[in-house]
């Protein structure tokens, strides 16, 4: 069993025309958007994992409209966490948000999709569509860390650590994956970036950063076959997270919040 939980490291607000794919086709005004960016600690008897890490500092100031709450080696240690004990970051994409951090922990193996190596490894890659969202040296990093047997790839369904399964969905990623976690309170759907807010779920709206509009939606319908099987669905960027589930306290209260 784990504990999972989430820091919100950062936020933005942005115009909904912008987040959603085709918003135009709702006749909906326009309207600002809060999004959040976490990063999810799991925690076991044995071991203390990490899922994503994040944004620079760097990264974020040249993307308008988006600014961090806290910087991650700090969040882990207010919460108590020493960087050198995690042994393992699993990696569900590699977009800038999810990838930033990655230097600060050399020690750690990864855990990556193969799918997605598999697309940035390639010249299509380049093309600014797909690498405006990702950091060439993140990207360097995971692929070197692979070629060198530090990090593992993951196929299209299992299990990464006892009580973790990753499932591969593609959609707004080449790779993009879930994860599935084994909880006290039950299996814990992590979507990170398959559905980034609630709204996307609930009434089908796909998120405007999309590589396969039909991969995108068949990501949701698992999630939701997930959600109907008893599993609770956590979106990788709701700022309704930080109101859904209880913060942790102490000192780092203000940013982290107790899933399971």
């Amino acid at each position: 069993m784990w504990e999972i939980v989430a820091i919100r490291y950062g936020q933005a607000t942005l115009p909904r025309s912008v987040l959603f794919h085709h918003y135009g086709a709702y006749d909906e005004p326009d309207a600002p958007q809060d999004m959040a960016y976490y990063v999810y600690v799991l925690r076991s008897d044995e071991r203390t994992l990490l899922v994503d890490t994040g944004f620079r500092p760097e990264t974020v100031a040249r993307r308008p409209g988006r600014s961090g709450i806290v910087e991650l080696p700090d969040a882990l240690a207010r919460l108590g966490i020493d960087a050198r004990s995690i042994d393992e970051i699993i990696v569900t994409h590699f977009h800038w948000d999810h990838t930033g951090n990655l230097h600060r922990f050399p020690g750690a193996g990864l855990v990556v999709p193969e799918a997605e190596a598999a697309f940035w490894s390639t010249p299509v890659a380049r093309h600014a569509p797909f690498w405006s969202h990702v950091e060439s040296d993140d990207v360097e990093l995971l692929l070197s860390a692979q070629r060198e047997g530090r990090a593992r790839t993951t196929g299209a369904d299992e299990t990464v650590a006892p009580g973790i399964r990753a499932i591969t969905v593609g959609g707004h990623s080449p790779g993009q994956q879930v994860l599935v976690v084994d909880t006290a309170r039950g299996p814990v759907v992590l979507t990170s970036d398959a559905v980034h807010l609630y709204e996307e779920l609930e009434l089908g709206r796909p998120f405007g950063i999309v590589v396969d509009l039909r991969e995108m939606y068949a990501a949701y319908e698992l999630v939701r076959g997930l959600e109907a099987d008893g599993a609770l669905v956590v979106p990788g960027h709701d700022p309704e997270v930080t109101r859904r589930f209880p913060s942790v306290g102490g000192d780092a209260g203000s940013f982290a919040f107790r899933i399971a």
